[in-house]
């Protein structure tokens, strides 16, 4: 695959093995191929979790699905084929009703230079014009009388694998679906929109963590779904589930600070063999405790620390006031300081050099931001002497030396 950065390490027929194997719609779609232009590891994956995984939180990322793995690898490497399966089936008219230039555009490369970095774009693919204009112009998308069946919702369009912006998922109208039968508990059946806009409409559509977050969810996690404990996937929540009230932060305080620990850790840092991890602590027993590997190719000990601590901006409320504590002074130093001169100098350090990390850094200091707007200077660091008794910092290492290792043994 083109570049040293691309993140696939499988080969052609491990790929197409994964991909024809792997977790099937319910669309019964065709196999495909999910390349990763921009992401925490760019390269092509055989499935849409995995996908996932690499753009979810990652701002501006950019992400497509295709029917062959050349053209995935085309992508990737920063070209805009047309996917052989899509352009000889019927032509697309992409519709941007909210984006940098709204309008009908018929590339999907054009349509990404209109919504990447735009706050709440919103768009979608048709199969004709006039479909695409109404979208544009806020009227029905299919009205009843002139329903086609080869209206497609971005969801199902294999050029629709859209961009991440700022860690939020930005699928724009996907969440409203046409109009489809759905089976009344009565036994009876009636036709309705679906926006989403209920959890059990939600469950009908998409498989636990896969469709676009719904409106209650939180910093760009779905609060209706779980990790199953016994069976490691994804599930929804049982209604008594969510009901159930939330664990507060540490020391049952709803109004106080949430206080988290974050460490990184990088077996054979500097050397080509070295693995990293992230860890994150918010308390004993804490299901928000982070622990895994760091994603990549540069795995080096600043890496992990600075993404420890974009981890924990990740999770938190954005609402809510927090102290991160590290024993990188590193970290600190970066989103709190140096990144001043970084900007005013086009991010080139002192010796007029590139400043390493900035993915990070910029990362790091848009959560901080988007934080401030709500609650002016709500986020403060503390840093601590490493391996030292500090309990917190001692956790929050181990954390990160057993997300290091994790990393060690996939090889």
């Amino acid at each position: 695959m083109p570049g040293s950065d691309v993140a696939s390490a499988m080969s052609t027929s491990q790929l197409a093995s994964n991909a024809s194997s792997g977790t099937k719609r319910k669309r019964g779609m065709d196999k495909k191929f999910y390349a990763v232009r921009t992401g925490y590891k760019p390269g092509v994956y055989s499935t849409y979790a995995d996908c996932l995984a690499q753009v979810k939180g990652f701002k501006k990322a950019i992400f497509k699905s295709f029917s062959t793995l050349t053209d995935a690898e085309r992508f990737v490497a920063g070209e805009n084929p047309i996917d052989s399966a899509s352009a000889s089936s019927h032509p697309k008219f992409y519709a941007v009703r909210s984006g940098r230039v709204p309008g009908i555009y018929t590339d999907w490369a054009q349509v990404q230079e209109q919504i990447t970095g735009w706050q709440k774009p919103k768009h979608r693919c048709f199969s004709t014009r006039a479909e695409a204009q109404r979208f544009i112009d806020g009227g029905d998308v299919v009205p009843k009388n002139e329903a086609s069946p080869n209206t497609t919702p971005v969801l199902d369009d294999p050029d629709a694998f859209f961009t991440y912006n700022d860690g939020i998922s930005q699928l724009s109208e996907a969440s409203q679906a046409p109009e489809r039968k759905i089976a009344k508990k009565n036994g009876s059946s009636g036709s309705r929109k679906s926006p989403l806009n209920t959890i059990e409409n939600y469950e009908e559509v998409y498989e636990p963590g896969t469709g676009p977050l719904p409106p209650n969810a939180e910093d760009g996690f779905d609060p209706n779904i779980m990790l199953d404990p016994d069976s490691g996937k994804l599930v929804y929540k049982t209604e008594e589930q969510r009901q159930a009230m939330k664990r507060g932060p540490l020391g049952g305080s709803m109004t106080g600070p949430i206080r988290i620990h974050t460490d990184g850790s990088s077996i054979g840092n500097g050397t080509t063999g070295a693995f990293a991890g992230v860890g994150v602590y918010f308390g004993p027993g804490d299901r928000r405790n982070i622990s895994e590997r760091l994603q990549g190719t540069r795995q080096t000990n600043q890496r992990a620390e600075l993404t420890a601590v974009q981890r924990a901006l990740e999770i938190v409320p954005k609402n809510r006031e927090v102290v991160i504590i590290t024993d990188s002074k590193y970290s600190i130093d970066c989103v709190t300081s140096w990144f001043q001169n970084w900007r005013r100098n086009g991010w080139k350090n002192a010796a007029g050099k590139a400043v390493e990390n900035r993915d990070l850094i910029e990362n790091i200091l848009t959560r901080i931001e988007e934080r401030d707007k709500l609650r002016p200077k709500s986020t403060t660091f503390e840093w601590v002497k490493g391996h030292s008794t500090n309990e917190g910092n001692v956790q929050a290492d181990r954390l990160a030396v057993e997300g290091a290792r994790s990393g060690a043994q996939l090889i």
